[in-house]
């Protein structure tokens, strides 16, 4: 409709979304060289202006309701029944009105099917008392769990800490008595060979019950306690890192206490 030079200056006259009097008398002037009608002049930079004011409400609407999903993010949940304020944590509100949460499956649940799917696997051999391919599968269980467990990302989000804390603390806990272990009733019984049988039917045996400790119940559950405990302990820093609200900070302190007490 307009030449590109008149064009290009009314482009950079409106840059600022802003038109002065200097500014005006410049494209009249442009104008009526090149015999442009005045009113459609009028009309065309209108438009671009109103255009211009339509973008920087719809940017101010973006950043408005950006700004309330944030703060809505920090500060909770709304109640629809009585519009109280709740933590994201909260399932059920003091009215009795409870939260259905629609999230997909968390980081946390797909690294309980993936231990429980190794755990399921069937391990070669038999429990037999020099059975040396049955040990074989079962450490290789074992350090398959292990790496799975500290490979595990440690969680962003306050629902997968909490998650993961309720996950890992039952499985941090250690079980106590030497003598109730495999090894433990096996020294008794390994003892009295050697005493009552040949040195070497003796060392015979004890080297059978020595070459299944990493076998032993008690010991492998204590191994894998361990490695629970020092991604606990990982998640549990990174939860303190965060902003978190009253009850957030409630429950971190409530999965702390109970693995102390789990392990004084």
């Amino acid at each position: 409709m307009f030449s590109q030079e008149l064009e290009n200056l009314i482009l950079a006259t409106l840059e600022d979304g802003v038109i002065e009097d200097y500014e005006k008398v410049a494209l009249v002037k442009r104008a009526q060289a090149e015999g442009v009608d005045l009113t459609e002049l009028e009309i065309y930079i209108n438009s671009i202006l109103q255009k211009r004011q339509r973008e920087k409400e719809n940017e101010k609407n973006a950043q408005t309701k950006k700004k309330a999903q944030e703060m809505k993010e920090a500060f909770g949940r709304v109640c629809p029944s009585c519009g109280k304020q709740m933590s994201p944590l909260t399932l059920k509100c003091e009215c009795g009105y409870e939260f259905v949460t629609s999230r997909s499956a968390s980081s946390v649940k797909s690294l309980s099917d993936k231990i429980e799917s190794i755990l399921n696997r069937e391990l070669k051999g038999d429990d037999s008392f020099m059975e040396f391919e049955y040990m074989k599968s079962f450490k290789e269980q074992q350090r398959e769990i292990i790496t799975t467990i500290q490979m595990f990302s440690v969680p962003n989000t306050k629902e997968d800490i909490i998650e993961f804390l309720a996950l890992s603390l039952p499985n941090s806990k250690k079980k106590v008595g030497f003598m109730n272990s495999r090894l433990g009733r096996a020294l008794p019984a390994t003892i009295f060979g050697i005493i009552s049988l040949p040195v070497l039917w003796g060392a015979m045996i004890l080297a059978n019950t020595w070459g299944k400790i990493d076998k032993d119940p008690v010991i492998s559950h204590n191994t894998l306690a361990d490695v629970w405990r020092t991604k606990f302990e990982q998640v549990l820093l990174k939860g303190r890192g965060l902003r978190g609200d009253a009850e957030f900070q409630r429950q971190l302190d409530y999965y702390e206490n109970l693995m102390n007490q789990y392990n004084q």
